[in-house]
């Protein structure tokens, strides 16, 4: 049995992070801290554990596998470098660092993520990021897809993504999860202080080339296309549908085509993403959104947003390259 500690009883913990720890049958949640004591009594009590308000003294006080660490991206660095160094198992948000908030992630943000990777790399856990959509049954019905039928659909062209401003962190990271590592960006932005409308022109490393587009007055969804020689896969809404045909094809493969699978269907995602963590720590095996994806998602944002401010092309440039690397970049 693993216990975890939900480290920042905020909207995410309470409603996606902890219910999925806590229905996990190899979890118990045996502490919450926060630093508004209102929030720390509040999931203490709905989990009958003992509250905190300071972090050290709850790690000092309970015996701790995995620590849930759902703070304010300007918080994150503290927190984790803390769990790090002794040694518990962490699972965090996106992104990483971000000084100016999470839609405006800049170059001058990433070393502060690079720090994290050099800790974690010093110590034997896993090191989980909530890209969550990870968790849905679409993207894992397209993953399973484009691995069964690389051959069939060729070589990859051209990779799509289109979003509302919320899911902006996750489509970056289904973006460079299809397409493989990132090679150079090109942005332009609304002209908004959070840069609520983006779209950005990619080249990928494997020759493939692809847009990303966020759009403030979209609803809360997400598109990716996976478009190669002889065919596309198409993920489509959060929770939602995939569908795949060939281009000598009128016929679409579906996943599921009645559309959204609503709020419940949304909740999902974390228990089936937090449950793949959990089961990469019993397994001992490599986690797909790990510190490397925070990471390179850290890497494309900031060159993104170096691009916005200097009017640029901007080259991603990846700190050991050789390591983390997208399932789909080395086919």
């Amino acid at each position: 049995m693993y216990k975890v500690a939900i480290l920042g009883y905020r909207h995410q913990a309470e409603f996606h992070h902890a219910p999925a720890f806590a229905k996990h049958p190899d979890c118990e949640i045996v502490a919450v801290c926060d630093v508004v004591e209102e929030r720390a009594r509040a999931g203490a009590g709905k989990y009958g554990v003992a509250a905190y308000l300071d972090a050290d003294e709850m790690l000092e006080n309970e015996e701790i596998d995995i620590v849930d660490i759902p703070v304010g991206e300007q918080y994150r660095f503290e927190l984790v470098m803390k769990c790090l160094k002794l040694d518990k198992h962490i699972y965090t948000e996106k992104p990483l660092a971000g000084e100016d908030g999470q839609y405006r992630i800049k170059l001058s943000d990433i070393p502060r993520a690079r720090a994290m990777i050099d800790e974690w790399r010093k110590h034997d856990v896993q090191f989980g990021i909530c890209f969550c959509n990870h968790g849905g049954l679409n993207v894992r019905w397209a993953k399973e897809f484009i691995r069964n039928h690389a051959a069939e659909y060729g070589e990859l062209k051209v990779v799509q993504g289109r979003c509302a401003q919320g899911p902006w962190n996750h489509t970056i990271d289904l973006f460079r999860y299809f397409g493989g590592e990132v090679a150079e960006v090109f942005a332009y932005h609304d002209g908004s202080d959070q840069w609520a409308s983006k779209v950005v022109a990619a080249k990928f490393d494997n020759g493939a080339i692809g847009t990303l587009m966020t759009c403030s007055s979209l609803p809360l969804e997400y598109e990716i296309k996976w478009i190669a020689e002889n065919g596309q896969v198409i993920i489509e809404d959060i929770a939602g549908t995939a569908r795949a045909r060939r281009s000598d094809s009128n016929e679409y493969l579906y996943f599921n085509d009645q559309g959204s699978l609503g709020a419940s269907g949304f909740l999902t995602l974390f228990d089936e993403h937090i449950a793949e963590f959990v089961e990469s720590i019993r397994d001992g095996k490599p986690f797909e959104a790990d510190g490397w994806a925070g990471l390179r998602h850290m890497e494309i944002d900031g060159a993104i947003g170096e691009s916005i401010l200097t009017g640029k092309p901007v080259k991603v440039e990846r700190y050991m390259p050789e390591m983390g690397r997208t399932i789909f970049s080395k086919m």
